[in-house]
């Protein structure tokens, strides 16, 4: 991004979440923000108070870019079991998500991050666990199922950070995952 471009609130709260994947919640600070950015500190000024409002700013763009804006889309999806998959195969194909949520609950011992990924944590397992009634699991079933099934989401983005995860066939991963909360793979024609 050149210099000259103006910087707005979104930008460098999306910096602030791309200084988070790569360093923790440490790293989202005012300079090395602005650093990535080629930005100065009085700009940053200009839009935030301090690095906890630029903190703010980035959870709750990640709060609306993968979860808010994701969720009615996966509502307009009829069958449920193919809400799943498109759930499965988008949060398995977004490396970042996965980090992201991982270092964010990981973090939530910060008051701000915790209510956040606390919310975001709901959201996402009652999705889930909406789908997973709909296919005709009990309450109890689909509560636990969308438990697993989000742990297996946070395992896969840990497993990646020391490139330990599955990457030979990425479908055939999905398939697996799906297969193991009961829901039928995809056929090589459905792909």
């Amino acid at each position: 991004m050149p210099r000259t471009a103006r910087l707005t609130r979104d930008d460098w709260a999306a910096a602030a979440l791309a200084a988070l994947i790569e360093g923790g919640l440490a790293a989202v600070a005012v300079e090395p923000v602005a650093a990535r950015l080629r930005a100065s500190k009085s700009s940053f000024y200009w839009l935030f108070e301090n690095r906890d409002a630029l903190l703010a700013a980035a959870l709750e763009r990640w709060e609306r870019v993968q979860t808010e804006e994701v969720t009615p889309r996966l509502a307009e999806i009829p069958d449920p079991a193919e809400r799943l998959r498109v759930l499965v195969h988008h949060a398995f194909a977004s490396t970042d998500g996965g980090t992201l949520a991982l270092l964010l609950l990981i973090e939530s011992g910060h008051p701000a991050v915790r209510e956040v990924a606390e919310r975001v944590t709901h959201k996402r397992l009652a999705v889930i666990r909406e789908a997973l009634v709909e296919l005709g699991r009990s309450p109890e079933q689909a509560r636990h199922t969308a438990a697993a099934a989000y742990a297996v989401y946070l395992g896969t983005a840990a497993l990646r950070r020391v490139d330990a995860a599955p990457d030979d066939d990425a479908h055939t991963y999905i398939d697996t995952v799906m297969a193991a909360f009961g829901v039928s793979p995809r056929t090589a024609d459905e792909r």
